[in-house]
């Protein structure tokens, strides 16, 4: 009798803990960016202005089509939460970034970031992650993954600021040093 008291509090506590975690870290609602008061057109979709659902479909599509054509095609179809509005982007936990990737979860973009080169930078996030997993993503140098995404994005920044410059340049060095038909088998290296 005694044992179930106690298995019946720690599973209260469990999902308590588990509310609370929903609740309080913010990122984790990309999972759920309705609860954020998003519309979700489609599964891959999520925007908080209407009005500019046309501009962000546009802007996922080209980029799709982009990475797609230039590495090896996504294995899954990219989500994107497009926020207009800073309070929007604020609601998932991000303030200064232009735009945020959660592997191959998807990505949160604010009101900064709707442009092209971002939306092509953040895929090249998503494309890391299938390619390479997450945990590849997270256990390769910063230089890669953010050197590959600053340089294969077009960005048309010459210069960024650091350490972001540096990692472009790095990439861009060793980049030119490997088979391009063979990409992903040289990136795995530095996920070993």
């Amino acid at each position: 009798m005694m044992i179930w008291r106690v298995v019946k509090w720690s599973m209260l506590l469990l999902v308590l803990a588990l509310l609370a975690f929903l609740l309080l870290y913010k990122p984790v609602r990309v999972f759920y960016p309705q609860a954020n008061g998003l519309t979700c057109p489609s599964e891959i979709l999520c925007i908080d202005d209407l009005s500019r659902l046309a501009m962000a479909k546009q802007l996922v599509e080209t980029a799709t089509q982009t990475i797609n054509t230039q590495f090896e095609p996504l294995s899954f179809t990219p989500k994107f939460i497009f926020c207009s509005t800073q309070a929007c982007f604020e609601s998932f936990g991000f303030r200064h970034a232009a735009a945020q990737t959660f592997g191959d979860v998807g990505t949160v973009v604010g009101p900064r970031g709707w442009r092209d080169y971002y939306i092509r930078h953040e895929l090249i996030h998503q494309w890391q992650a299938d390619k390479l997993g997450n945990m590849g993503v997270v256990t390769a140098p910063t230089w890669v993954i953010e050197g590959m995404a600053y340089a294969l994005s077009d960005d048309p920044r010459q210069t960024l600021s650091e350490p972001w410059q540096s990692h472009r340049q790095q990439f861009e060095q060793w980049y030119d040093t490997i088979n391009k038909q063979h990409h992903v088998v040289e990136l795995k290296q530095f996920t070993q």
